[in-house]
């Protein structure tokens, strides 16, 4: 996976992308062969690495593998109206995901998931802490 001492060398489109749509910032830095998306999946749980995966190419993620077997508790949390609109708030740059999280293929906390394994990618503040940009 990539180190923390790793510097992404992005050309002046991505950069202008990187604050406001990593997600299209994203998807330019893999097709133009600067990001691996297999070093970028590695260590990403199957679910995770399909989302990751369908946004570096565009598309609609398809036939996700299925969720991890969680507590009844945890999984009304992770499916209630209170954590889907405060992970919908907070991945206000990140349009895929958020109508993933609309159509019901993402639980919040994968949603989640999945736009910080792109920030670590793209050297980004993780989405979601105190120095990440709204």
């Amino acid at each position: 996976m990539l180190g923390s001492s790793y510097t992404l060398d992005l050309d002046e489109e991505e950069q202008a992308l990187l604050g406001t749509a990593p997600e299209e910032c994203f998807r330019h830095v893999v097709r133009r062969g600067a990001l691996s998306l297999d070093e970028v999946t590695a260590q990403l749980s199957p679910r995770i690495a399909a989302v990751v995966r369908s946004i570096a190419a565009g598309e609609r993620p398809t036939a996700l593998p299925d969720p991890p077997q969680l507590p009844e508790q945890f999984l009304e949390w992770a499916w209630g109206r209170e954590a889907v609109q405060s992970a919908q708030e907070t991945l206000v740059a990140h349009p895929q995901l958020v109508q993933m999280l609309d159509e019901g293929i993402l639980m919040a906390n994968e949603a989640l998931q999945v736009a910080q394994a792109l920030d670590r990618a793209l050297g980004r503040y993780m989405t979601g802490t105190l120095y990440a940009a709204p």
